[in-house]
């Protein structure tokens, strides 16, 4: 078995593009595209209000990240202590 470590630098692991997602995410990603393009086209004649709701998406969005990343790393984190605790046993 290739070690994690050498997995993650090659990118074998923990690369986002080998994230596999279910086809509920799929399903909602489909919907929210959908929705954003009838939401544009009913706006098209104020596109103020699409410039204003793009923002207010794009903050949104942003904040996602931040709380992903921090959940990421708090996971890993707690990865490594129940590893370090399950080698002392």
């Amino acid at each position: 078995m290739k070690s994690t470590i050498k997995q993650m630098f090659l990118g074998e692991k923990g690369n986002y593009d080998n994230v596999k997602f279910t086809e509920e995410y799929d399903a909602f990603l489909d919907k929210t595209v959908a929705l954003e393009q009838e939401f544009k086209v009913k706006f098209e004649s104020n596109p103020e209000i699409f410039k204003f709701y793009l923002k207010i998406s794009n903050a949104v969005e942003k904040l996602n990240a931040e709380v992903t990343t921090a959940n990421y790393v708090e996971g890993f984190k707690l990865g490594v202590l129940l590893g370090l605790e399950l080698s002392r046993d």
